[in-house]
């Protein structure tokens, strides 16, 4: 594939020189523009626990707000970062894994379970080998606010990478600009990526007396994605699938996905809030797996090795059920300003059910069924109280944020094969045969403090902070499945100080810099210290590592950031330092076929990233985002440093966004270019080239009640490989010729693609 000629500076050249064309001016409180307040009313909580504008954060963070999802209508979570860089949601398709799934967050090159999920601030199930966290639908979200690197002190152990924090709506979200008690919103979109079509219907009602409450439904119908850019005959690699299947498309699929939230907040008083929520998402996707192995005839087999396959149907089932309550207290008793608890219980599921039937005519004719199950389940129970302190020390004012984080999950993991041979008419029922997953409770306990201290008439703020994190995963409380010999499990507890520290310091009015340093702490998985499998890939087999240690991440991190009267820059260099980082599922020896998982010794990793939204012109509006990493790593502390391949290429997002407010219409077009691969590991590595696309979007709102969007992703049809390919070798190398299992084809982006929606007010 031909790379294109991009150069990493010439677009950080081009990027930067546009956002300053213009003089910038001070912002004058009476003065914003459209671009300020655009910025200005993205709100973080999730970065410091208090709302504060993300350009008033000593962190990187993007906030995707509710008028963003509606207008580029996005469809799931690799939609919502299509348009970040740096961010990325991988998709993985195979024969073990025919559903095409969404795998989790990559922030800054660190991917996984590393990334804190999290929805009103209740955890997300985990990824494990068999499944990923693709257990949230966008459509009755709020907001949703990215932090980029560490945020273990405020977030606890597993934000080693980042947090993505998910915030549903709320009853004022609908009644706010309404003169009833009473706001309908229905909404609609159809994508022809996966032909989904969407409904989301969203009411909420004011009884006075401070109680509001809101009711969500939603409901998406879809089928298997379209890559009308990959090839037939497997591109330069062939194609093993054939002659049953092409390697240009996904298996037949057919998914149907609800939403439903069930919400009240009572505000009796200005210091009392309390909400209840109840929310449940569940989805089904149903796929018609060709089987693409070697011996698998149409027609009628012609020795006794042979069969037909007569039906193959296998569906996954993700649910994520929700119930919390949340109580906020303006407490103001001298001391503690405000107090806030919150309970949640949420017991999620990601299911596996496949049937197959088998036909055979030789030596006589019979077939034979195999009903397989595989059902992972974590059940969280979580506990929150956190209150907010302000004083004046001598010449400094301080704001204390400190409090209690704790939960109990239970994992649960249930798998067993159900047989039938007609022609023996014997039955098996089989336990385990896939992988070997003990019941485990885990115990998180942690205790926080954070001060933001204020000083030189609060131009420089310090912001110090400390948790006791502590880590319990037990699998002797539950069932005990067969353990491989020497692998017994056993309890495991853990704790740590984790540390922050930052600077921040206010030049003028439109200027300010920052310095940050993070840590961060994560444990490894139950299914990592705990899991064994003899057959999972094709006569291998995976070993658990119980003496896997804890990685820890230190952080660097500085910017500088300015609000304008034109608009808004901020610019971001860091540096992180993993230690004893965790890769999954390595051979631990060349061609043993035994696969486990390992502590790395080191993984250095930096990069810059710059933002900014400027107003060239009346109602025209600039905005660009670049991403470049940069990564070391070594396996042991003697072996020499080779490179770590999930840094991000310079990649950057170049956007125009027109706006005709007499005719209500808004009109944008973006730009992604993104550099190939450079660096791979093993020379004979498959290096993407690099790649430009162009989305396009626009929204006219043809009454005050009445919004209907459009969009175009890929405008030029472009073919590409996204820079997060695995590692596919050349053809004629170990490895180049990918089996039946995963084309690399199926890893091309997405052709030219539309959407169009609507949404109606009452």
């Amino acid at each position: 594939m031909a790379r294109a000629n991009i150069s990493p500076w010439h677009l950080i050249g081009i990027s930067v020189v546009a956002l300053l064309c213009a003089v910038p001016q001070p912002v004058a409180a009476q003065e914003l523009t459209n671009a300020q307040t655009t910025i200005l009313k993205r709100i973080t909580v999730t970065a410091t626990r208090s709302a504060k504008s993300v350009l008033d954060v000593p962190a990187t963070v993007t906030v995707i707000d509710s008028e963003t999802l509606k207008e580029r209508m996005v469809r799931d979570i690799q939609d919502l970062v299509r348009l970040e860089p740096g961010v990325q949601v991988d998709r993985s398709s195979s024969a073990t894994q025919p559903w095409a799934q969404l795998g989790g967050f990559t922030i800054r090159g660190v991917s996984g379970n590393r990334v804190k999920m999290q929805v009103d601030g209740s955890r997300t199930i985990e990824s494990i080998i068999d499944g990923g966290r693709d257990v949230i639908d966008p459509w009755n979200m709020k907001q949703v606010e990215i932090v980029k690197g560490p945020a273990g002190v405020l977030w606890g152990a597993d934000a080693l990478g980042g947090v993505v924090s998910f915030q549903t709506l709320d009853p004022e979200d609908l009644l706010y600009d309404s003169d009833k008690p009473w706001a309908v919103e229905v909404k609609t979109a159809f994508d022809s990526y996966d032909r989904s079509f969407r409904q989301q219907i969203n009411a909420a009602y004011d009884f006075g007396n401070g109680l509001q409450v809101l009711g969500s439904l939603g409901h998406v119908s879809s089928h298997e994605a379209t890559l009308s850019n990959a090839r037939a005959d497997g591109g330069i690699w062939g194609c093993a699938r054939a002659p049953n299947w092409s390697c240009d498309k996904f298996f037949p699929t057919d998914a149907e996905a609800y939403n439903a939230m069930a919400k009240a907040v009572w505000t009796p008083n200005n210091d009392h809030r309390v909400e209840v929520t109840a929310e449940f998402n569940n989805r089904q996707t149903d796929v018609e797996q060709v089987d693409t192995s070697a011996n698998a005839v149409t027609g009628t087999p012609t020795t006794t090795s042979q069969y037909n396959v007569d039906q193959w149907t296998r569906s996954v089932i993700v649910e994520r059920p929700r119930f919390a309550i949340e109580h906020e207290w303006q407490v103001d008793n001298g001391f503690i300003d405000s107090l806030t608890w919150n309970l949640s219980y949420s017991p999620q599921r990601r299911g596996t059910d496949s049937f197959k039937r088998q036909s055979y005519a030789l030596p006589v004719s019979y077939y034979t069924t195999n009903h397989a199950v595989r059902d992972y389940r974590e059940a969280f129970l979580e506990a929150e109280i956190q209150a907010i302190s302000s004083f004046d020390l001598g010449g400094s004012s301080h704001t204390l944020t400190y409090g209690f984080d704790g939960d109990i999950s239970h994992t649960l993991y249930d798998d067993y094969t159900d047989t039938y041979n007609s022609r023996t008419g014997v039955s098996g029922h089989t336990e385990y045969n896939g992988f070997s997953f003990p019941d485990v409770e885990t115990v998180r306990a942690d205790l926080y403090i954070q001060d933001e201290i204020r000083l030189l008439d609060e131009k420089l703020t310090i912001t110090p902070g400390l948790r006791y994190a502590t880590y319990s995963i037990d699998p002797t409380k539950g069932k005990a499945p067969p353990y491989l010999p020497g692998f017994k499990p056993e309890k495991i507890d853990s704790q740590t100080l984790i540390k922050s520290l930052s600077a921040k310091y206010q030049f003028t009015e439109a200027v300010s810099a920052y310095v940050a340093y993070n840590e961060g702490y994560k444990m490894p998985t139950s299914q990592q210290l705990f899991v064994s499998s003899l057959d999972p890939f094709s006569g291998g087999e995976v070993i658990p590592n119980p003496n896997l240690r804890p990685e820890t991440v230190r952080s660097y991190e500085v910017g500088v950031r300015g609000e304008f009267e034109k608009g808004w820059l901020s610019a971001t260099a860091f540096h992180s330092d993993y230690t004893d980082f965790i890769e999954r599922l390595q051979e631990v020896a060349p061609n043993t076929d035994v696969y486990t998982s390992i502590n790395l010794s080191k993984v250095k990793l930096s990069g810059i990233e710059l933002a900014g939204e400027l107003e060239v012109y009346e109602n025209l509006f600039f905005n660009a985002a670049v991403t470049y990493q940069y990564g070391r790593q070594q396996t042991s502390p003697t072996a020499a440093e080779n490179w770590y391949e999930r840094a991000t290429p310079l990649t950057a997002v170049l956007g125009l966004r027109y706006e005709l407010p007499e005719n209500n219409l808004e009109f944008e077009v973006f730009g992604t270019f993104a550099d190939g691969v450079q660096h791979r590991n093993d020379p004979n590595a498959f290096k993407p080239g690099g790649y430009a696309i162009f989305d396009a979007f626009t929204t006219w709102k043809p009454t005050e009640d009445i919004e209907i969007t459009a969009g175009i992703q890929n405008l030029f049809d472009t073919r590409y490989f996204p820079n997060t390919i695995g590692s596919y070798n050349m053809p004629g190398f170990p490895g180049g010729t990918n089996a039946s299992n995963a084309p690399p084809e199926l890893q091309t982006g997405p052709g030219r693609t539309f959407k169009v929606g609507a949404s109606v007010k009452f």
